[in-house]
């Protein structure tokens, strides 16, 4: 499993399995349905999850998924590997060994209420040509504090890795011509955007910079793998999966740059040996880190990887009032 889904108006939960399958399961928890299979052989997809960190990354339902008559009605979207690389990709790494694709694909019910989906094949957006095995993808959000009206309603948060091996050595994560090592905000339903299949809205920090993807929220990422937003002021927190020795939580804002390869947290990274900690958080062009910790905390042991992100703001728990949470594994 590897994403959870509340969709309010048809009162389901959806989890997807990495090798392809999204389930529907009832609120009570007492009817669990597959309700599509995007690895099956009549979508075309070939989900490529034979391998570490490989597979069916993230899915998303667009906001307006259940309003009738509505652009986004019946639309969600996957995010996921795959092993059919002949069709050309929309962005490439410049290196690596083109081990396979990662494709979003936007999906449309017919009736948003079926208990199994019954539209058509998918509708591909956009598709990356990935450098290295792992760091694949990442989260697929829209900002569930965006009502209808808001800037940000049906605005599509896409977050990619930084291709891979391990340091990024191809330096992605700080190429600004790249899509790899960055939060993606594109509009799914436009046709302004780089392959024509999506838009770019117009509040995005870059639109119009020369030498900068207009498509770019975020930078200096290495493997953010869940993000969320705050529900009291719609302030997003991403998780980033560190190198070696620091894992972190930071805030993010429109155009930030998350520091990754030359900043590992809050500190200079020093490539595979460590971290060099002689002048902390120095750049003011970053930002650090609200949440750090280092793999030898005697909490987590040696190993570790931070997940999440949900800032609690219901009444049912009052500790957790204001609370951060965030997972690790």
């Amino acid at each position: 499993m590897m994403r959870l889904v509340d969709e309010p108006v048809t009162r389901r939960l959806f989890v997807n399995d990495m090798r392809g399958p999204i389930w529907a399961v009832s609120h009570d928890g007492r009817e669990v349905v597959e309700y599509l299979d995007i690895d099956d052989a009549r979508w075309g997809v070939a989900v490529e999850s034979q391998g570490r960190e490989r597979g069916f990354q993230s899915f998303a339902f667009h906001p307006d998924f259940a309003r009738e008559g509505a652009p986004g009605y019946g639309k969600f979207y996957t995010w996921t590997d795959t092993r059919n690389t002949r069709p050309e990709a929309d962005f490439k790494p410049g290196g690596g060994d083109a081990t396979h694709h990662t494709v979003l694909l936007e999906w449309t019910a017919r009736d948003a209420a079926a208990p199994t989906y019954d539209g058509d094949r998918p509708r591909e957006l956009m598709r990356l040509e990935q450098p290295f095995r792992n760091h694949n993808a990442g989260h697929l959000a829209f900002n569930p504090t965006a009502a209808p009206g808001d800037p940000d309603h049906g605005i599509l948060y896409v977050g990619v890795a930084d291709g891979g091996s391990g340091g990024d050595p191809l330096r992605l994560a700080q190429n600004m011509r790249s899509a790899f090592g960055k939060v993606l905000r594109i509009d799914p339903l436009g046709s302004n955007g780089a392959t024509g299949e999506y838009g770019i809205p117009t509040d995005n920090p870059f639109v119009g910079d020369d030498g900068v993807l207009d498509e770019i929220w975020a930078s200096g990422v290495r493997n953010p793998q869940r993000f969320g937003w705050d529900p009291a002021d719609g302030t997003m927190y991403l998780a980033d999966i560190g190198q070696n020795l620091i894992e972190e939580v930071s805030r993010v804002t429109a155009g930030a740059n998350l520091g990754w390869n030359v900043w590992e947290g809050s500190f200079r990274y020093a490539g595979r040996r460590g971290v060099d900690g002689s002048n902390p958080r120095s750049d003011p062009g970053v930002t650090y880190p609200i949440v750090e910790y280092a793999h030898g905390d005697p909490l987590l042991m040696r190993r570790a990887a931070v997940t999440g992100v949900v800032v609690y703001r219901a009444e049912e728990i009052p500790q957790l009032q204001g609370r951060v949470l965030f997972g690790d594994f």
